[in-house]
């Protein structure tokens, strides 16, 4: 079976685990975006993400 990767709703890049996993608080939908995206939102959409998937790569990307 193969797995096929998620990838930002803006700019196709393929999701890291904790990327992919980043929901609305609000309305409980994935986000689907990249950090370098979802930085450009950051102050309108309040996230829910598993900080235990994080990565030393999920924090060096969109000034996030």
């Amino acid at each position: 079976m193969k797995v096929i990767p998620m990838r930002c709703l803006a700019c196709n890049k393929e999701l890291s685990d904790f990327e992919a996993t980043r929901k609305s608080t609000e309305t409980g939908e994935y986000i689907d975006l990249c950090n370098t995206c979802f930085s450009t939102i950051k102050n309108v959409v309040l996230p829910e993400e598993r900080e235990d998937l994080r990565e030393v790569i999920d924090d060096n990307e969109g000034e996030y």
